[in-house]
């Protein structure tokens, strides 16, 4: 039933990469394994403050979540060697594992916070191989004309989650516990497994057996720096998850304890508001087609994403700070639309692994920021250290845009 409605859908115009079977199965299993994803991060945040009752250690969890990401320039690597499908299978049965183990560890009673860093740290070595991996196996599915409609309908599969995702961690936390949430994050888990294995392999753009591993790693950096397009884009997300994303992972939690008195159930619906707004913009992506002057759609992201954090950091109403939210979530999902996008369509095709397994590796800016933002939200306070990241992202987008006007008319 769901692929009869998956491939009536891809009728549309505007749904027109649905069509293709293989991007329908990777597509199912981006809503499934993103959806488990964004569960786990706010119950692991939320569980974090319950066991320290610390700023700085749910800042320092979030960016053990994240941390794999140091190992995502490698797995572009792997991901121009191997099976894709086969990849996103090895991610989906780790990430399995992890959450089954969380589980038993709640129901025995044994859960210390070092045996949620060390899983953090294991999980996160999942998404350094499911990103790149993921964003490489697309072009893979699709024509090339359809390339921006299927990485806008990817973007939409992850933001449907993030309003899926925290809203079922939040509201399963008062209702059926720890225990309760973990057993239906490694549920889905499963179906996503299942899809993964139904999901037939595509051939390979390329095979680089008779290079070495870090010949191939050495080359992708060596084609970025010589490609100044690719580079300021890769610059620009960067410093947007340095300063801008930790909100989610580090001061949405903070906020909604300390300064909204939100609870676990009001957390998990204000971190679903980032994901409505992400929704709502990957929708009208979707809706325009084949965008124009993306160059400008990015600027005008990044400063509508840090403009919002701004106002949010100033904030004490949690009717006003859901907006802002909102609007953060939907300037966001636009800016990584974009940047994506961009990459793609700016790389030769033997690239793209390695490419976009660099394009993940500068998230490892944000569990940087994730460590950051909780220790200076514990010197100084949530609300300062928010809008001291988002003046910041503010003021260093500005200066690229001084020194490379080029970025406006990029296409």
């Amino acid at each position: 039933m769901i692929k009869e409605l998956l491939s009536r859908l891809g009728q549309m115009q505007q749904l027109e990469a649905l069509r293709y079977r293989g991007f329908r199965m990777l597509w199912t299993a981006s809503v499934l394994s993103s959806t488990a994803r964004w569960a786990d991060m706010v119950v692991i945040g939320w569980l974090t403050l319950e066991l320290t009752d610390s700023a700085l250690w749910v800042g320092i969890v979030a960016g053990s979540k994240m941390a794999g990401y140091i190992a995502a320039p490698f797995m572009g690597v792997v991901a121009d060697r191997m099976d894709r499908r086969w990849l996103l299978i090895i991610a989906a049965l780790i990430n399995l594992v992890v959450s089954a183990l969380m589980l038993l560890l709640v129901i025995a009673g044994w859960l210390a916070l070092w045996h949620v860093i060390a899983l953090a740290l294991v999980s996160s070595l999942t998404w350094a191989i499911d990103n790149p991996t993921r964003n490489a196996l697309i072009p893979d599915l699709v024509k090339k004309e359809l390339l921006s409609n299927a990485v806008a309908l990817n973007a939409v599969a992850m933001e449907i989650t993030v309003v899926i995702g925290p809203a079922l961690g939040g509201m399963l936390i008062p209702m059926l516990g720890m225990a309760g949430a973990y057993a239906l994050i490694a549920a889905i888990y499963i179906f996503d497994l299942t899809v993964l294995l139904r999901m037939k392999s595509v051939k390979q753009s390329t095979q680089l057996v008779d290079e070495s591993p870090v010949s191939s790693l050495i080359g992708g950096i060596r084609y970025v720096w010589g490609n100044q397009t690719v580079l300021l884009l890769l610059v620009i997300a960067f410093l947007m998850n340095l300063l801008a994303a930790p909100y989610r992972y580090s001061f949405l939690p903070l906020f909604a304890r300390y300064i909204l008195d939100a609870g676990p159930a009001g957390y998990g619906m204000l971190t679903s508001m980032a994901g409505i707004g992400a929704l709502a913009a990957g929708i009208w992506i979707v809706w325009l087609g084949n965008v124009k002057n993306r160059g400008r759609l990015l600027i005008w992201s990044c400063y509508g994403w840090s403009a919002a954090l701004m106002l949010f950091a100033l904030s004490t109403r949690y009717s006003v700070s859901t907006a802002l939210v909102f609007a953060a979530g939907f300037a966001q999902a636009i800016c990584w639309t974009v940047i994506a996008t961009l990459i793609l369509s700016h790389t030769g095709q033997s690239m793209r692994g390695r490419v976009m397994g660099l394009r993940t590796g500068v998230v490892i800016a944000l569990p940087i920021g994730n460590f950051l933002a909780g220790a200076v939200a514990d010197r100084f306070g949530s609300p300062a250290a928010q809008g001291g990241y988002a003046v910041s992202a503010l003021f260093m987008i500005w200066l690229i845009v001084a020194l490379f006007p080029k970025l406006r008319r990029l296409d």
